[in-house]
């Protein structure tokens, strides 16, 4: 993510890093999406907030010659280790130079001394974790600083079907289990409308049973913030790029109010593309 989100949780971290990932791998829907999008814009390519690296298989079968994913969590990025090395495809690419982690911020990406320039830059549900528009303009700006000169970025987040409509109590919203035993997750947000967009308190508490039986506790909260199309747009405009495609789905279906999906394509060159290959996005 932008910023680690289990920072300032108490409990154990890779425990809260194991239960996200129980959550997050279950979502293959957008997978055949990032490899055409790999296949597409080719190449080098940059994934903030990687996580545990979902994305990654999908990433370098779509054709990614070079894939360096970023994310702040050390709890997650440890998973991605993990996943790395038990993934025979994903093990030779890294150890051939064309798979690289980087721990750090996306909204700081000049801090992290990238050299190089990306086709393809990928956000995943990481705008919503940045703490409105100065934070999404840093963001923005340092993808730009990194995009070759027809370079993409891709950002993926909750359309309007999917937008909370009012505060929700404290419930139950899955069970699952994990290395055979239950895991138990309750959440409850409120929300609140402002100028720059919907923001959300979003809480959560995962019960999870031990080895020994007892329960692990672990409550994490995060303020969430889902910006208006009007000012996502015009923070891309301020950061020297544009918005060149809009999506309601990983089918590539418009955006509308019922989408459960808000994809965004930018664009670094502001000049209009008029290939068959950028129309499709």
């Amino acid at each position: 993510m932008s910023a680690d989100i289990f920072a300032s949780q108490p409990g154990d971290e890779d425990l809260l890093a194991e239960i996200y990932d129980l959550e997050h791998d279950g979502v293959v829907e957008d997978l055949p999406f990032w490899r055409e999008q790999a296949r597409l814009r080719g190449g080098r390519v940059l994934d903030l907030g990687c996580g545990s690296g979902r994305l990654f298989p999908s990433l370098l079968e779509g054709g990614a010659t070079r894939l360096v994913g970023i994310d702040a969590s050390a709890a997650l990025l440890r998973r991605a280790e993990a996943r790395i090395a038990g993934d025979p495809a994903l093990a030779a690419a890294a150890a051939d130079g064309r798979l690289t982690l980087l721990g750090g911020d996306v909204r700081a990406l000049a801090t992290l001394n990238v050299r190089e320039r990306f086709d393809l830059a990928v956000a995943v549900g990481v705008v919503p974790h940045l703490d409105g528009p100065e934070d999404a303009l840093r963001l923005l700006g340092g993808v730009r600083s990194l995009l070759a000169r027809r370079g993409r970025l891709v950002l993926d987040d909750l359309g309007p079907a999917a937008m909370p409509l009012r505060d929700l109590p404290l419930s139950i919203d899955w069970r699952r289990e994990l290395h055979g035993r239950e895991v138990v997750r309750r959440s409850e947000l409120l929300r609140r409308e402002s100028p720059e967009g919907l923001r959300v308190a979003f809480s959560t508490i995962a019960d999870a049973v031990q080895p020994d039986g007892t329960i692990a506790r672990l409550p994490a909260s995060h303020k969430l913030w889902y910006p208006s199309p009007e000012a996502l747009a015009a923070l891309v405009v301020q950061a020297g790029m544009v918005v060149e495609l809009s999506y309601g789905s990983h089918d590539l279906e418009p955006l509308g109010r019922e989408s459960g999906r808000r994809i965004v394509v930018v664009r670094y060159e502001p000049a209009a593309s008029t290939s068959q290959e950028e129309r499709v996005g």
